[in-house]
């Protein structure tokens, strides 16, 4: 009876021991790491060249893809190489090439770019653009001056006989109204006028960029000649 009574003793010893063998624990979850960063993927109903205009604004103003937008596109046959976009002392093909004229907008201002019809080649066109060049040259006078007209109604004027710069100024209503009323008419003008027969003749070098699609004959180079000489001659000091 004793060896029974230890025998039920010793098995429930053994079962309590293993009842108190104690819980496994789960594994800690794996370091998930940073939140992954979600890169903005614009339309795809977007062409090239409008991409390559949002391409060109979020590089320059350091805004992402997602904040900017096209509000217009408008194909055009660019009258050279430049897009419409002529820079000063820079030479432009004058092969007509087409293309697009696009606005986008972002954070409620326009930006304009001028593209290619693949996009393979942008360029802005600000109010900083130069219109108007004017230069004139020759003459018994020695003339030697510069007038510089900016889209946003400023102008310059200097004298390259003495390398002296005159104060900037604004151009009046009625002149900016002529002015663009050329810049719709013409396209872009770069065209020198001068009087071989007469000795010591002026020479004038004009510059226009315009986004028409003609080009001004005889008469209206002499009236954008003359206007421009008025807004120098109002300029200089």
């Amino acid at each position: 009876m004793k060896e029974l009574l230890l025998l039920n003793l010793t098995l429930a010893l053994m079962v309590a021991c293993g009842a108190a063998t104690p819980a496994s624990t789960l594994p800690p979850p794996p370091d998930a790491g940073p939140a992954p960063t979600t890169t903005a993927v614009p339309p795809a109903d977007l062409t090239p060249a409008q991409l390559a205009a949002m391409d060109a604004l979020s590089t320059a103003l350091g805004f992402p893809l997602s904040q900017i937008k096209v509000t217009a596109t408008e194909p055009v046959d660019w009258p050279d190489g430049c897009l419409g976009v002529p820079r000063i002392g820079m030479p432009c093909s004058q092969a007509v090439t087409p293309g697009f004229r696009i606005t986008l907008e972002a954070e409620g201002r326009r930006y304009e770019y001028h593209t290619d019809a693949t996009g393979s080649r942008v360029e802005a066109f600000t109010l900083a653009a130069v219109m108007l060049t004017w230069h004139r040259e020759g003459g018994i006078a020695g003339f030697c001056d510069d007038l510089s007209v900016y889209l946003d109604g400023r102008a310059s004027a200097q004298s390259c006989k003495t390398n002296e710069a005159y104060p900037k100024g604004q151009l009046t209503a009625e002149e900016l109204a002529q002015l663009n009323t050329w810049a719709a008419a013409f396209g872009v003008v770069a065209t020198e006028i001068k009087d071989p027969s007469i000795a010591d003749a002026i020479s004038v070098t004009i510059t226009l960029n315009g986004s028409g699609a003609t080009q001004p004959n005889a008469g209206n180079l002499q009236a954008m000649s003359a206007w421009a000489q008025a807004v120098y001659e109002r300029l200089k000091p």
